[in-house]
Order: C-alpha cells, then sequence, then structure tokens
C-alpha cells in the first residue's frame, strides 16, 4: 500500500470515528443509551480501519469533545501526507522528464 492510500485510509478511519462520538454526543440525553468507543485497528494490507466497541457506559461529553479535536488533528495530519505524497510524485516527475 502506499503513502496515499494508508493516508486515505486514515482520512476515512477519521470519519467513521467522527461518526461515533457524534452519535454518542446526539443520545446523551437518551434513556438508556450506551456510547460506543472508537477502536482503531491496523489492517495486515496497510493503512488503519475504525470499528465501533460498546463501552457499557453512559456517554461521557469530556472524552467526546477530546476526541474530536483529537481527530480533527489527524485528519489534518493524513491530508497533509497526501499532499506532500502528491508534491513529490511531481516533482519525481519533472527531475525524469528534464
Amino acid at each position: 500500500m502506499n503513502v496515499s492510500a494508508t493516508a486515505a485510509s486514515a482520512l476515512v478511519s477519521v470519519g467513521t470515528a467522527t461518526a461515533i462520538r457524534a452519535n454518542n454526543i446526539a443520545n446523551v440525553q437518551t434513556e438508556g443509551f450506551k456510547a460506543q468507543a472508537p477502536v482503531y485497528s491496523t489492517l495486515l494490507t496497510g493503512g488503519v480501519a475504525v470499528f465501533a466497541q460498546d463501552t457499557g457506559n453512559p456517554t461521557n461529553l469530556l472524552s467526546e469533545s477530546i476526541g474530536l479535536i483529537s481527530g480533527t488533528a489527524q485528519y489534518k495530519a493524513a491530508a497533509r501526507l497526501i499532499a506532500v505524497d502528491d508534491e513529490m510524485h511531481k516533482a519525481f516527475m519533472r527531475a525524469v522528464a528534464a
């Protein structure tokens, strides 16, 4: 798996984690609701995936907020990695063409 594909899997994973956290926040006042936690897993083919794991606990708004802030930083880092990989490929192609 190349750098861009790995970073793209990170972008998808952050999106999945954000959806899990958003669902927890949306249901914070739902009686009997138990939060789920996003769990990251490394794929054998490279990259990363996220799945939801039941916590058995009510939603912790502080934890969810911190997770969303962390997810924003992860998303920005993965997006920048894709941009840098693209820049490197372009520079390589220019060097080969010269």
